[in-house]
């Protein structure tokens, strides 16, 4: 089976207003048969890829946060 042009499907779905043809549209899209692209991803994501910063993680010895003050489990404190 061919992979979906899933941008494609997406601009029928939202110009389409037979509910039957919307449902029909819908179960194709959600057909991932092979890995995404990273443009795929950002298209069923809820916002682009890269726009959000994870946070540091573990810095020395202790866990960073770029927000407020985290809490470990064990109590600790950024």
């Amino acid at each position: 089976m061919a992979k979906p042009n899933y941008l494609a499907i997406a601009e029928q779905l939202k110009n389409e207003t037979d509910p039957t043809r919307q449902e029909e549209l819908r179960s194709q899209l959600y057909v991932f048969t092979e890995q995404l692209t990273q443009e795929e991803k950002d298209l069923f994501g809820y916002i682009n890829s890269g726009y959000i910063e994870n946070n540091p993680g573990i810095q020395g010895n202790q866990y960073a946060s770029y927000v407020g003050t985290y809490y470990s489990d064990s109590g600790e404190t950024t």
